[in-house]
């Protein structure tokens, strides 16, 4: 069903959107439905007791014994204290990562050809390395997964496929595609192609892609880039039988988030009803690999009450900001009691589901479907209108976050306000002279001074504590700011990006240079790793390097490690960037 406001902030429009359920509805919606992994009382004892310092480490370990056999032993349990939950854990779990077999990548080559195109060598090395890295960060999963599906929380698929690193053992869906971006370049086509299929085998069982392959995933997805990822491999091998084996699932995930996370805003002038598309997750129980974090944040909350703000913090992990003030009530700090995700139309979002439409269009080119060229043409044609109508801010001059309660956009810098950029989601001069869009949205960057941070361009100015919030820099956001700059016709735009693309090259490589890890997201300062959130920053890491390899790729020919002689040599070891004049003077007094 579909509620009405009228919104009087908003040149006196209509906004409708999705109301699934009540809250009395929502709290009988578990996350997933495995007896153990998902719900009940051995979940609630074991991270209730603290166990671990991680919660996501019980949600992935393995039974000893089917779910029937462990329930009926915890049924006997007297008492649920830390000493009895760590002697019932031991002796009914194991694990985590005991899903995977030993496997190497057949595709694997030690020297792919982009590597050619880096000129630094301390930069090539580097790339040498990460490219190695795709062993390390490689899993197949075992039979038993698929035979003894009951005694793990791993998804199986039939695929080899890589994960981000650390706490993150399974694959994660939004992260896939800078980790897939990257394998491009180490021509490693047949893993990105059971990748690919992997993520169909999701489709098949659930109707769309998972946030990750785990069951308690099964209730929430990720930004969509799963047709965008398919385009990065069909641009890079032109595999036509592929792309048509693909295009049916990639029209059941697009219908996904048509048909499940719809907003529909009329406007009372036109009477035109534009369609945009939001992260809405229907679940009222605290998510299993964070159930007692969940449950200290709804502490004082009814039950009905608590059900809405799981669904909010669901709706929040489904965008990939988890978590930001993006997602949270006004104030100095706002709580994770605050959250709020169902009622804000993201940017970014939007600008993917763009970026998927257009590629489906280029699909059906080549594959000759006329019909369905101009269908999405129509699709892609309304969403620039509805994005620009809804999201474009004329007065700050870039797209902003829609808020659907207070009825205004919301008038605070976040890196996804540019997406639209990257996803050339605006009407484009045919002749190539720069609209007013790139115009202004560039001019809005610079006036924030977001550019010149030596660390990167930071997720948001709000200091929160939450993990996509100041001062946290983002690989991929890193990466689509860069695109969607490079996008821009005009030398003051391509140097920006250049710009851009070398400094963050050089403060990750300083940061390897250092400790041999690539971390999944770097403070804005110094390029130091990043901090906040749930959990401990995290090393690995798979799009982080898919990243560098897709800006070395880009720009090797030109960057230059300021920290090391031509001949990769010399490390400059200091603690912050030395002004370029300065490394000379340090670097001839060394000599």
């Amino acid at each position: 069903m579909f509620t009405t406001k009228t919104l009087s902030a908003f040149s006196s429009v209509l906004v409708l959107w999705a109301n699934c359920c009540s809250s009395q509805e929502l709290k009988d919606i578990p996350p997933c439905n495995h007896p153990i992994f998902c719900d009940g009382p051995v979940l609630e004892a074991v991270q209730m007791a603290e166990l671990f310092s991680d919660s996501k480490t019980f949600v992935d370990m393995t039974l000893k014994e089917n779910s029937d056999v462990v329930l009926a032993a915890f049924d006997e349990l007297e008492d649920t204290d830390i000493s009895t939950m760590e002697t019932f854990v031991a002796e009914y779990f194991e694990g985590p990562n005991l899903e995977f077999d030993d496997f190497e990548p057949p595709d694997w080559k030690a020297s792919p050809l982009f590597l050619e195109k880096i000129n630094d060598p301390s930069y090539r090395k580097w790339a040498e390395e990460l490219h190695s890295l795709w062993f390390t960060l490689g899993r197949k999963i075992k039979r038993d997964v698929e035979n003894s599906g009951d005694l793990y929380s791993m998804i199986y698929v039939d695929d080899y496929f890589v994960v981000p690193g650390g706490r993150f053992r399974e694959f994660f869906y939004w992260d896939t595609y800078w980790i897939i971006k990257g394998l491009l370049l180490s021509e490693m086509y047949d893993t990105v192609r059971g990748m690919l299929r992997n993520w169909g085998t999701l489709i098949d069982s659930y109707g769309k892609i998972l946030n990750g392959n785990r069951v308690y995933f099964e209730n929430r997805s990720q930004p969509p880039y799963f047709i965008p990822s398919v385009l990065e491999f069909y641009k890079a091998t032109e595999d036509r039988a592929f792309l048509a084996e693909m295009l049916p699932l990639m029209e059941r995930e697009y219908a996904f988030w048509m048909d499940e996370r719809p907003v529909f805003i009329q406007g009372n002038e036109t009477q035109k009803v534009h369609t945009l598309n939001q992260f809405n997750v229907r679940m009222g129980m605290p998510r299993p690999e964070s159930y007692r974090e969940d449950k200290e944040t709804t502490g004082t909350l009814s039950e009905d009450e608590a059900a809405v703000l799981y669904a909010e913090i669901a709706s929040a992990c489904e965008s990939g900001w988890d978590f930001s003030s993006r997602w949270l009530g006004p104030g100095d700090g706002p709580s994770l009691s605050t959250m709020r995700t169902s009622k804000i139309i993201p940017v970014d979002l939007n600008s993917v589901l763009c970026a998927a439409e257009r590629a489906m269009i280029q699909f059906y080119g080549v594959m000759g479907n006329t019909d369905k060229v101009i269908a999405y043409s129509l699709a892609l044609e309304a969403r620039i209108e509805a994005v620009n109508a809804v999201l474009w801010d004329k007065d700050r001059g870039v797209w902003l976050d829609f808020d659907l309660e207070t009825l205004t956009r919301r008038d605070v810098f976040a890196a996804s306000n540019i997406s639209p950029l990257w996803a050339r989601c605006f009407v484009e001069d045919i002749d190539g002279v720069i609209t007013e869009y790139e115009r202004r949205s560039l001019a809005y960057l610079q006036g924030l001074g977001v550019l010149e941070y030596a660390g990167g361009v930071p997720s948001t100015l709000v200091e929160s504590g939450q993990q996509w919030d100041f001062p946290n820099v983002w690989p991929p956001l890193m990466e689509m700011t860069i695109q969607a700059i490079d996008g821009i016709n005009s030398d003051e735009a391509r140097k920006t990006a250049l710009d851009l693309a070398a400094n963050w090259t050089r403060t990750n490589w300083k940061k390897y240079d250092e400790s041999g890890v690539m971390y999944e997201k770097y403070n804005c300062f110094d390029g130091t790793p990043g901090s906040g959130g749930e959990y401990e920053v995290q090393d690995g890491f798979g799009w982080t390097n898919g990243v560098i390899l897709t800006l070395l790729d880009k720009y090797g020919e030109v960057l230059d490690n300021p920290y090391t002689m031509n001949d990769g040599s010399l490390s400059v070891t200091t603690g912050t960037t030395l002004p370029i004049g300065l490394f000379f003077i340090s670097t001839l007094l060394s000599l």
